[in-house]
């Protein structure tokens, strides 16, 4: 299936509010994840991601930023939100197709972002 949006975030009530979210205001297919280790197995396996949303820290052998570098070489065109309340990652550390967004953060400020990276919808459907 073309077009999910990959929310990848340990937290379960900020990971469900954020998919119930953006599934509402896109009409399109989400798929959660809890650890970044979860994420890179599904984006493997085929998954095609029109974005994904990561926080930073999260258990596991793999942390978001760690996700996300490998997202950057193995699916250069894939566009990556990285979200944390405890780090800060430069704007020049960053692809031109990634953004940080730092919490706490309002699903406005969420679907502004994803806005800015997709500006052709037709990418999530």
């Amino acid at each position: 299936m073309r077009g999910h949006i990959l929310i990848v975030e340990d937290d379960d009530l900020l990971r469900d509010l954020t998919a119930e979210s953006l599934t509402s205001l896109y009409a399109q297919q989400v798929t959660v994840c809890a650890n970044a280790d979860e994420a890179l197995c599904l984006l493997s396996e085929g998954l095609h991601a029109a974005l994904v949303f990561t926080d930073i820290h999260m258990p596991g052998a793999l942390d978001g930023l760690d996700l996300a570098r490998e997202i950057w070489t193995r699916w250069p065109e894939v566009p990556v939100i990285l979200t944390s309340g405890h780090a800060v990652v430069p704007v020049n550390a960053l692809p031109a197709n990634a953004v940080f967004l730092p919490k706490p953060w309002t699903i406005a400020d969420l679907a502004q972002l994803i806005s800015k990276l997709l500006p052709d919808r037709d990418r999530l459907g």
